[in-house]
């Protein structure tokens, strides 16, 4: 889990590199810039998603679940704006400029969120212990169990 969530933090890096050569660019350069931007973006957010899914199925406590599910469906909202957006080249350089800002800012607050909230959340429930399962082995000997504390 630690090298998975490592992997990613250094992905942020190379999108936050291709941001900000995407902020200077002109308007010539960007669509060029945008589809290296879609190429590291895209198999970023795949391996995301498999983080999610390993944190999902270590079955975390009902709080980090919630979390967790809370920030996926925040991901995926805009990730897929993201990948709108990159996909969908828009032709007039005014649009895409303001609109490059718009994915931009979000992008890199969702960046920041997952580093500073989502990923610590993911290492904390990898490598906090299981709930060891209490068995309770019932022989004909056994004294009568009391439920309800009578």
């Amino acid at each position: 889990m630690i090298n998975r969530v490592e992997t990613l933090k250094r992905e942020h890096g190379q999108l936050r590199v291709l941001l900000r050569a995407c902020d200077t660019a002109s308007p010539v350069e960007l669509p060029g810039l945008l589809r290296q931007l879609h190429d590291v973006f895209v198999p970023h957010q795949r391996a995301k998603d498999q983080l999610y899914e390993a944190v999902v199925a270590s079955r975390p406590d009902a709080s980090t679940l919630t979390l967790l599910n809370i920030f996926r469906t925040n991901l995926s909202v805009m990730s897929n704006a993201v990948l709108g957006f990159l996909v969908n080249v828009d032709s007039d350089p005014e649009r895409l400029g303001q609109r490059f800002r718009t994915v931009s800012n979000a992008l890199r607050s969702l960046m920041d969120t997952e580093e500073k909230t989502v990923f610590p959340l993911c290492l904390r429930q990898s490598a906090s212990p299981r709930p060891a399962q209490v068995i309770r082995f019932e022989t004909l000997s056994s004294p009568p169990r009391r439920d309800g504390g009578r």
